[in-house]
């Protein structure tokens, strides 16, 4: 028992009240914020490049993704088995993915091989092979998962929605793409990618574990120098979603239908973000305390949960939620939905429930800093956010200085019934769809 309580301890990082977040610059200029912590043999890091599917050409969707997971499979003088094993012998976890606004990844390795870590991810980005059979083997997997999930009623439900709320936006497609654009993507359009989005003015970097800054300075160069300077820019224009109160329903053969649910939300630099976040929570902030699970679970038996969050895409913000129900019951949670959304409009929220909303929030926060990669990673989302390298320190005390009046102000601005959108897949009984689903390209 005692062995299982030290190696519990290896595993989980100092509290948050003791981090000591450091700004470490390379020779070159390269910048990563970083935080020593000698108490766990460990180190890792997490990177992010600006700019993933979105930046994927219109009839090239699953590009950036494809592209992505192919830095992995070998670089530099490694084919992929030669550098799947190069991980291996020296237990590195490394990992590279891409979402709509960023590719992100990094790894975590035990202390005595961080050099070897960091050499190998400086390989993946700065000299990707992308051989001819490994772009085939890729692409026949990602083929593979393709069809897997068009028999995903999940997957199927937010594809829906977020094609109606973005039609003429890059978030409207699917990130993975269809059978159709991977099929025709090229090692050209492959490499492309890769040359445009990988580069140095594009890069956050956090450093998390048993290393020092000076060590860190000296690799940052060794493993980033080699990147181009400057990335193509891939901005793309901020659009609202044009969430009108629809009803999507995608027939399918299931006893439970899948709702997704949401409206336009609000950016994570808007000043009103803090309170948006604590009405969030108080509404369906996956807590069992929250007005949804209390109103359609705990009071009616009708869902085994639901739940609702803030998503803060680059270009766009929104106020989602998800749900699962019986067919015929689909029809009455939808309606006590729309008027738990009326209440809060009309009505705000109680000063008990922002207290309990503080509580839990500031309490569990430090669930993010777990682990060091955990807390790598929010490093770098605090970079890519602008939210400042000090934003730990402060971010429980913006949370208790919400009022009241605070809230409910937000409230009044942020919920907005007639905007609420439904995607269904299943066979919900008394529901009716406004329109057909559209497709996601």
């Amino acid at each position: 028992m005692r062995f299982i309580l030290v190696l519990l301890g290896l595993l989980v990082s100092p509290p948050v009240s003791a981090m000591d977040v450091q700004r470490v610059q390379s020779p070159s200029g390269l910048v990563a914020w970083f935080v020593h912590d000698p108490t766990i043999p460990v180190v890792a890091v997490s990177i992010s490049l600006g700019g993933g599917a979105v930046a994927d050409p219109v009839g090239k969707e699953g590009l950036a993704v494809i592209a992505t997971d192919l830095l992995t499979e070998g670089a530099g003088p490694y084919d992929s088995q030669a550098f799947a094993a190069k991980l291996e012998d020296a237990s590195i976890g490394l990992d590279l993915n891409a979402g709509s606004d960023f590719i992100r990844g990094g790894f975590r390795a035990p202390s005595q091989n961080a050099a070897e870590a960091f050499r190998l991810l400086g390989l993946a980005l700065a000299e990707p092979r992308f051989a001819a059979a490994d772009i085939d083997r890729v692409r026949q997997q990602h083929m593979s998962g393709l069809s897997r999930e068009e028999r995903d009623p999940r997957t199927l439900a937010s594809r829906a929605w977020y094609a109606a709320a973005f039609p003429e936006h890059p978030y409207g497609r699917s990130s993975k793409g269809t059978e159709k654009s991977v099929a025709g993507l090229t090692r050209e359009d492959i490499v492309d990618f890769a040359k445009a989005r990988i580069a140095r003015d594009n890069l956050k970097i956090g450093v998390v574990g048993d290393i020092d800054a000076t060590t860190v300075a000296r690799l940052l160069d060794e493993t980033f120098g080699r990147l181009p300077a400057k990335a193509t820019p891939a901005e793309s224009k901020s659009t609202p979603p044009a969430a009108g109160g629809d009803v999507l329903v995608i027939e399918r053969p299931v006893p439970q239908s899948v709702v997704m649910f949401g409206q336009p939300g609000i950016a994570r630099s808007d000043p009103d973000f803090m309170a948006a976040n604590l009405l969030n929570q108080i509404v369906g902030g996956g807590s069992l305390g929250s007005r949804l699970m209390t109103d359609i679970r705990e009071k009616r038996g009708l869902t085994y949960g639901i739940y609702t969050y803030l998503s803060t895409p680059k270009s766009s913000g929104l106020w989602l939620g998800s749900v699962s129900a019986e067919n015929a019951k689909v029809a009455e949670v939808i309606r006590l939905i729309r008027e738990s959304w009326q209440h809060l409009k009309d009505d705000g929220v109680t000063a008990a429930e922002l207290d309990d909303a503080k509580r839990y929030m500031t309490g569990a926060y430090a669930r993010g800093f777990a682990t060091s990669r955990g807390i790598a990673g929010q490093l770098v989302g605090w970079q890519e956010e602008g939210l400042g390298i000090d934003y730990f320190k402060r971010r429980n005390g913006m949370i208790e200085t919400v009022t009241l009046a605070d809230i409910n102000r937000v409230a009044n601005r942020l919920v907005e019934p007639d905007k609420l959108m439904f995607s269904i897949v299943g066979r919900p009984q008394g529901v009716t769809p406004t329109r057909p689903a559209p497709a996601r390209g």
